[in-house]
């Protein structure tokens, strides 16, 4: 190829113009390369115009008449010859275009009223198919095309599909950061509304689980009433039996019929019904007490120090209405002292949920019902708590969802399922422990704690 074409070549090939995506800047670069490259006075290109069946004029560059032409249609309507040689996607190469087969039917409405004697067209293909033609028109004697200007106008036809495509990657480009900001808005708005029902959940959750401590501390409240009226009654009574001795007491004095006989079998009589009353009385007041701190304990999950064994004596004393109603026997297996120091209320949560449960769903009918708790210190700074009761298990469906939220199979029957689930989240997020569950069909249930002696 000639010195000259090449270097049109290199210098098209090396300008930002063909890439940048401005049709209308690298359409004419091109056409001016081909008028100076060719050596002609009229070079255009046409884009295909699939909907009319014709080729649509982009841009053609007129020196010879000093126009610039835009928007014209040749549909094959009007040229079949010429469109059937298109079909064949080659290069038209009339050097004579008045007798040229696929040109001479453009003579009279085209080529003689403008002067065109040759015509070289070459196909534009952009993603394997041809998409237009760029068109090269000789003004005055005929031309014979080489070889070289042939080439080098067919790599300037394939440097107008290279502007297509960057057309194209432009559009992308900018139709995809319109989706990024369409996609990042819409990606806010789910956001907070995400965020606003998060909150509503939030509260939500907040709430049941302070309605499960009430509901359970209601329980117990009723289960302790019932519990202290007994050994307050005693003490009632007592009282009043000794009201009644000490009466008859004072009718013996007042009559003169008192005796040294009757005066001591009274005394006694007196001292039995005191020690009654006090006995009974302290009972009551361990109660209250005991229930008071595991009510107190519950809504108010502070970091204590405290006595594990110890302590869950005192949450299981506040239980015994549950157990008595149930006819549950209870054991603590604790071979040593162990201190900890975490959130007894969230442990005391635990084990009366822990307790509930067995009533409710483990023991059916009265029998010998138990429920035992054992703990095991590693020699880490861990504790094992094993709640073990020997009721009437669940099977593997069941167990398998027994930590999930409002999950129960007493539905309609007082059940919440918030329970477990509850003392779950308390176990490991509060307590920063595990919390696991083993159990099968009439073997009983064993729930196991692994919690830190320290929580920090």
């Amino acid at each position: 190829m000639l010195a000259t074409l090449e270097n049109l070549l290199l210098e098209v090939s090396k300008s930002d113009r063909i890439d940048m995506g401005d049709m209308r800047e690298a359409e004419e670069m091109i056409l001016q390369s081909l008028l100076k490259g060719l050596n002609i006075k009229r070079a255009g290109i046409w884009m295909r115009d699939d909907a009319l069946d014709g080729i649509r004029c982009s841009l053609l560059i007129d020196l010879h008449h000093q126009s610039r032409l835009e928007d014209i249609l040749l549909t094959r309507q009007q040229y079949p010859d010429y469109f059937a040689a298109l079909d064949e996607e080659r290069r038209i190469s009339a050097d004579n275009a008045l007798s040229h087969p696929a040109t001479k039917e453009f003579a009279e409405s085209y080529l003689k009223p403008l002067g065109i004697t040759s015509m070289l067209d070459l196909p534009i293909r952009h993603r394997g198919r041809v998409v237009g033609i760029v068109c090269c028109e000789h003004i005055g004697a005929a031309k014979v095309w080489t070889a070289d200007e042939k080439t080098f106008a067919g790599v300037l036809a394939d440097m107008v599909g290279r502007a297509i495509s960057a057309k194209e990657r432009n559009e992308y480009a900018r139709q995809l950061e319109v989706s990024n900001e369409s996609l990042e808005a819409l990606v806010q708005k789910r956001t907070a509304s995400l965020e606003q029902t998060l909150d509503s959940l939030k509260v939500a959750q907040q709430q049941l689980v302070e309605n499960e401590k009430m509901a359970s501390l209601g329980s117990l409240v009723a289960g302790v009433a019932h519990e202290v009226n007994t050994p307050l009654g005693i003490a009632v009574t007592a009282a009043s039996h000794c009201q009644l001795v000490l009466g008859e007491l004072k009718a013996a004095a007042q009559d003169n019929q008192l005796t040294r006989s009757l005066l001591n079998s009274t005394l006694e009589n007196m001292d039995d019904s005191l020690n009654l009353i006090n006995h009974n009385l302290a009972r009551a007041a361990e109660l209250v007490q005991n229930f008071k701190k595991t009510a107190v304990d519950q809504h108010n999950l502070a970091l204590t120090e405290f006595e594990l064994g110890d302590y869950i004596q005192v949450v299981m004393s506040s239980l015994l209405p549950i157990l008595k109603s149930k006819k549950i026997h209870f054991e603590l297996l604790n071979p040593v002292a162990i201190s900890m120091y975490s959130y007894p209320g969230a442990l005391a949560q635990i084990l009366t949920n822990l307790v509930n449960n067995a009533a409710h769903h483990a023991f059916e009918q009265d029998a010998d019902n138990q429920i035992c708790i054992q703990l095991k210190p590693d020699n880490s700074d861990k504790v094992e708590l094993l709640f073990r009761d020997n009721g009437s298990g669940m099977p593997a469906e069941i167990r398998r969802r027994i930590f999930e939220p409002f999950y129960t199979t007493k539905r309609g029957q007082g059940g919440s399922g918030l329970g477990l689930s509850i003392s779950y989240n308390l176990a490991t997020a509060k307590l920063k422990g595990k919390m696991s569950v083993e159990s099968s069909p009439g073997q009983g249930t064993e729930f196991r704690l692994v919690l830190p002696r320290k929580v920090s």
